[in-house]
């Protein structure tokens, strides 16, 4: 059980820091106006960072 458990709270904990660093950027997206070169990076850093959110949301939950 320690392997699962510690599998589950690596997942856990990366999905944890992939959310926050993805709020950040959207809050800095929607909240000041910036160069359009600045919108451009954070908002695709901002999609990759959705795209691995959903990808990986499954890996939480242990398989039957």
């Amino acid at each position: 059980m320690g392997t699962t458990g510690s599998l589950s709270a690596a997942t856990s904990a990366k999905l944890l820091f992939v959310a926050a660093v993805t709020c950040y950027l959207l809050g800095r997206i929607f909240a000041v106006p910036a160069a359009t070169v600045e919108t451009v990076v954070y908002g695709g850093t901002a999609a990759v960072g959705l795209e691995f959110l959903l990808a990986a949301w499954g890996e939480l939950w242990p398989r039957r």
